[in-house]
This record gives structure tokens, sequence and C-alpha cells, in this order.
């Protein structure tokens, strides 16, 4: 008798969990607050686990997440959750440089690299160098004077080396070539010319002299001196080319062969 009476409980009370599965699906119900409907079932006389199995037969959407605790009972609340409804799925699509961007990229590279190379070189110029090798002086006035005056004498000293070629090459051609009239007056042309050139080349007066510190009442002096020396130069010029003339013409006559 007391297990019919236990079965008939037990039966009595899954009709109670399935009347209030019904109740919790009743589309009039479902918009109310879960704390109201669990008062409701609570009122109704069912246990706190009867309302739990009823929550979830009711639906997959209603969880237990909140329990209060009593001296003699236990209370859940039961929060609705659609798990039948899933997130879109987005596709990640990839990103894709374009070209002009690809070169602005290029571009930035070349030019900070530039950069950089730059300062680099600047700072070794500017420090490193002089630190490693010293500075480079500067040449003074006076350096550059005597650089000058090298190069001339070198110029010059060339020059006089050229004109004792050609005064030997000039002289080779009278001996070993019979002389034509024409030819004489050619070569003595030649030697007047160079006469005259070594002439130049050989005056102590090629360049203009540095001006003295010498007090002015003295210039007057100096100047008459100087016109003096010029002319003296002058003449012992004249007397070389006039000796040169005489030579030359005493060679021509000796160098004349005889008339038959």
């Amino acid at each position: 008798m007391a297990i019919e009476e236990s079965n008939n409980s037990v039966s009595l009370r899954d009709e109670l969990v399935r009347t209030a599965v019904k109740f919790l699906q009743n589309p009039k119900v479902v918009p109310s607050p879960l704390k109201q409907k669990q008062e409701f079932l609570r009122r109704k006389g069912l246990s706190e686990n009867e309302i739990i199995k009823a929550c979830e037969i009711a639906g997959g959407d209603q969880i237990v997440t909140e329990v209060s605790f009593t001296p003699n009972q236990k209370e859940f609340t039961v929060v609705p959750m659609n798990h039948g409804h899933s997130y879109p799925n987005y596709q990640l699509q990839s990103y894709r440089q374009t070209t002009f961007q690809r070169v602005k990229e290029i571009l930035n590279t070349v030019a900070l690299f530039g950069t950089a190379t730059y300062c680099i070189y600047w700072f070794y110029k500017k420090f490193i160098e002089p630190y490693l090798f010293g500075r480079k002086s500067r040449k003074t006035v006076e350096e550059s004077v005597t650089d000058l005056d090298k190069t001339i004498k070198t110029s010059l000293r060339e020059m006089k080396d050229s004109i004792s070629k050609v005064e030997i090459d000039v002289s080779k051609l009278t001996e070993n070539h019979s002389i034509d009239p024409s030819i004489s007056q050619l070569v003595q042309d030649l030697k007047q010319d160079l006469a005259s050139l070594k002439g130049l080349l050989l005056s102590r007066k090629q360049f203009p002299s540095v001006p003295a510190s010498i007090p002015t009442w003295q210039l007057a002096t100096s100047t008459v001196r100087e016109k003096t020396g010029d002319r003296e130069d002058l003449d012992d010029a004249g007397s070389g080319s006039s000796t040169n003339n005489s030579d030359s013409s005493l060679e021509m006559i000796r160098e004349d062969p005889p008339k038959n």
C-alpha cells in the first residue's frame, strides 16, 4: 500500500511538472518576468527542483543562474537565453596594397636611407676625419706666390732648352746640306730671331722689380740709375746682335763654294 501511494505521489508530481511546463510555454506567460513565474509555481506547490526541471523541459532558453539559500529551501533564478540563434559569420577580407602605396613605401625607405647616409657622412667629415688625420692648413699668400715663382722659372728653363735644341738643329742642317741662297737667308733670319729671343730671356729686367722701401728723396736717383742700366742692356743686346750678324755673314762667305 505504501508503495502504491508513493507511486501515485510521483505520478502526481510529474503531472504538476508537465502542467508547469505548459504554463511556461504559454505565449502570454513567456514575456513575464522570471521571478514572477517562479513565485506563481511555488504558490501552486512545486518545489525548487520541480521548477528547475519544468524550466529545462519548457525550453533550452531558460537556465538557472542565481541561487539564494534559505534555512529550509533553495531559491533559483532562471534567465532566458536564446541558444537557437547563432552569430553571423563574418569573412575576413585580406588587405591588399595598391601600386601607389607600394611606391610610396619604397620612396619613404629610400629617403630615410639617404638621409641617414648623409648624416653619417657629414658627421665623419666634421668630427671623425679631423680627429684622425688633422685639419688641412690653407696655403698663405706667400706660399702661393712662391709656387707661382717656381712654375714660372720651370717654364723659362724649358723654353731655354727648346731654343738651344733649335739652334743645334739649325747648325747641323747648315753643316750637312748644301746651302741655297734662299735657305741661307731663312737660316740667317731664324738666327736673328733666336738671338733676339735669347736676349730678352737673359735680360735682367724681364720682371718688374719690387719697390724698395726707401725715402722719397732717393727715388729720383734710383730712377736715373735704372734708366742708365736699361740703356746699357740695350747697347749690349745691340752689340751682341751685330756681332752675331757679322759672324753669320763671315760664315756664309767662308761656306760659299768657289765659282767655276
